[in-house]
């Protein structure tokens, strides 16, 4: 008897410190639920205002100023919470970049870096990183996790929605959600759009990044020295192209039109997608990661 009671103590205890802590997270910021479940209908419609950014942080790729959520009403917003820390992150570039082909009227993608480690909050380092993965919308620097938790994100990456009314939908985390928030930003676009609360027109930072460095080579990733046949072979991932040396750096041939994309053929037009490792097989063959094509392409030297 006395054990039972004593476990009944016990249950109570952790119930009311569970409800302790969620009223401590509500109250510390909106406790967003799972994006699958955010909707009882199609509409996916938001419930909690979405909270506005705090002033004074530091804004990329849109000339220092900073983004408002209430100039951004009338679009469906995606929050991106990522940090240059996390390889799952980066991972799903290529999704938002998709949606905000798909959507460049609708969406407006919105990267929130919130650092891991403090030397991931330096606005330098970050710029540096968006650059190099190419990446357009604007990215706002949250070292001291301030948007985080007015979001109640627990986890890198996670995506947050909110619908052109200005309330979240609900957030996902993780990777490999390209069909869910396709399926969501397409109906919320269609819905708002039937409701003429849509706003189509392009928005200020439009077409604002960094500009690329003028170099000969832009962030290679990998070098293999050929030491028997006197070459390096360089992989210059942010021109999508393997460039092939002397050991002393004079151009033999650069392999790939420097565009991105997925194709074969001839060196002036095969395409890369920041290609990484290299791997010389004999003399004639190099083997060669092309990381965001997810391939393995084989180069006849």
């Amino acid at each position: 008897m006395r054990k039972l009671g004593q476990t009944a103590f016990t249950v109570v205890t952790l119930l009311l410190a569970g409800g302790l802590f969620a009223s401590f997270r509500w109250f510390g910021g909106i406790s967003p639920m799972p994006l699958v479940a955010a909707g009882v209908s199609d509409a996916y419609l938001g419930t909690a205002p979405a909270p506005a950014f705090p002033a004074g942080l530091d804004w990329i790729n849109t000339g220092g100023k900073p983004v408002s959520i209430a100039e951004l009403r009338g679009k469906v917003v995606l929050l991106d919470f990522w940090t240059y820390g996390c390889i799952n992150c980066f991972h799903i570039i290529p999704d938002l970049k998709r949606l905000e082909q798909k959507y460049p009227q609708s969406l407006v993608v919105v990267g929130v870096h919130s650092a891991k480690f403090k030397t991931e909050g330096n606005t330098r380092h970050i710029a540096a990183i968006v650059q190099r993965y190419g990446l357009e919308h604007p990215v706002v620097n949250d070292r001291d996790l301030q948007v985080w938790n007015e979001y109640g994100v627990s986890g890198w990456p996670t995506v947050t929605l909110i619908d052109p009314a200005g309330n979240v939908v609900g957030q996902v985390s993780g990777e490999g959600h390209y069909e869910l928030l396709d399926k969501v930003i397409g109906t919320l676009t269609a819905d708002f759009a039937g409701r003429k609360a849509l706003n189509t027109k392009p928005l200020w930072f439009a077409g604002l990044h960094a500009d690329m460095p003028d170099a000969p080579l832009l962030y290679p990733g990998k070098v293999l020295a050929d030491a028997k046949g006197g070459r390096l072979f360089i992989a210059d991932s942010n021109h999508n192209r393997i460039v092939v040396t002397t050991l002393d750096g004079k151009v033999l041939s650069v392999i790939g039109d420097g565009k991105q994309g997925l194709k074969d053929g001839p060196a002036s037009a095969a395409e890369f997608r920041y290609p990484q490792g290299l791997a010389l097989a004999d003399a004639d063959t190099l083997y060669v990661a092309d990381t965001d094509n997810n391939a393995l392409r084989r180069l006849d030297l």
